[in-house]
């Protein structure tokens, strides 16, 4: 869920074809479910079940053009992300992936993630997954019943500006986000949740997603040729840093649950305006799909905060490896973990996600403290705790 801070390192690859003014957008027929809008777009949300090196895993999959989001939930169940590795394809068509595995304060473990090759298709997903110091372990899962169907709406926007003696000003906009696959009159609560959390829409309005994603994209676009419009009027533009005149936009988004009405959507967004770092966050969104809304966490979780705080603060302990008699300044900026109520929760567990700069410097990225149902269940909600199977 936090590969979304990597991604920008790959822009460059992408920005290769863009034109003078280049606009593309791409949705799947709402009428379509997943497997049937695979065929016929090769555009696609997948939900796929089976084992991982032995172990069982649920995998979710989104294809939009020739990008993949996916990820994958363990026996334990704790999410964990793969990173797409662009322009990899292997043998037998197989792509290429890395795990993105959080790490503690303080440690290196560049290399040592685990990478997986993967054959992915409408029908299922096969390949290895390869560790540096074990056999490869094999991948088999199969598409998965139940659930709701989702289908991604996506927009791709992109700029050149040539004249310049130094650089070519370019900027690059990249949307995905996930939708009902049979949007309806009544999945209108989905879409201005979306339009508003997401997009930053102001006031509500009946614009479909497609529409809204597209006035975002080419807002971004428009307000790069301002920007450069302005640079030009002063006289500085040879000036100016060539990195200053690049300028990215991304949100992808992928389910984390999918299951017994419930859907956790993960958005993750990437910003380069200029400056010294571009910024990314990552918006949870637990949403309940026969209730059509969006769950707050007194929805799961009978608990105040002074329980809460401390039960939070022990896991963030754990996950950071920081000894008990160390102050939480270690990583955080406070010896408190402040709550948030950006939360997810998978089959095993409840977790918390704190955006950079939130509680920790930069430089820890995002925050993600996740909590075990077993350390929360005199808390559960009996409703929630029921669906779930808890």
């Amino acid at each position: 869920m936090k590969k979304i801070l990597l991604l920008f390192f790959f822009l460059p690859a992408l920005l290769f074809s863009c034109k003078n003014i280049d606009k593309k957008s791409n949705t799947a027929s709402s009428g379509e479910d997943s497997l049937s809008a695979a065929q016929t777009t090769g555009n696609y949300y997948m939900q796929y079940e089976g084992t991982i090196g032995g172990q069982p895993a649920i995998m979710h999959v989104v294809k939009f053009g020739a990008t993949y989001d996916v990820n994958y939930t363990n026996s334990g169940g704790l999410t964990v992300d793969l990173l797409f590795q662009k322009d990899s394809l292997l043998k037998n068509d197989s792509l290429f992936f890395t795990e993105f595995a959080p790490r503690a304060a303080g440690e290196d473990q560049d290399g040592t993630d685990a990478i997986l090759h993967l054959v992915i298709r409408p029908n299922g997903v096969t390949g290895l997954k390869i560790n540096s110091s074990k056999e490869p372990l094999p991948v088999q899962l199969h598409p998965r019943e139940g659930g709701n169907a989702f289908l991604p709406v996506g927009y791709l926007d992109s700029i050149r500006i040539t004249g310049f003696k130094k650089d070519t000003p370019t900027a690059f906009t990249s949307l995905v986000l996930l939708e009902p696959a049979k949007a309806s009159a009544s999945d209108s609560w989905f879409t201005e949740l979306l339009k508003k959390n997401i997009l930053g829409a102001q006031r509500p309005d009946s614009a479909s997603l497609q529409t809204a994603m597209t006035q975002f994209g080419r807002s971004f676009i428009e307000n790069f040729r301002d920007d450069i419009d302005t640079m030009k009027a002063a006289g500085n533009e040879d000036e100016a840093p060539v990195s200053m005149m690049h300028y990215d936009q991304q949100i992808s988004s992928n389910l984390i649950y999918n299951s017994n009405g419930y859907a956790v959507l993960s958005v993750g967004n990437y910003a380069y305006t200029g400056g010294a770092h571009g910024m990314y966050g990552q918006t949870m969104l637990c949403l309940d799909m026969k209730q059509k809304r969006a769950l707050v966490l007194q929805d799961l979780l009978n608990i105040d905060s002074a329980t809460l705080q401390p039960l939070l603060e022990q896991h963030f302990r754990t996950r950071y490896q920081i000894a008990g008699n160390k102050p939480l300044t270690e990583v955080l900026f406070e010896d408190r973990l402040a709550l948030t109520d950006n939360f997810y929760f998978t089959p095993g567990g409840i977790g918390f996600i704190y955006q950079p700069y939130e509680v920790a410097a930069y430089a820890f990225g995002l925050i993600d403290v996740w909590v075990p149902y077993t350390d929360l269940k005199p808390y559960l909600q009996p409703g929630f705790a029921q669906r779930m199977g808890l």
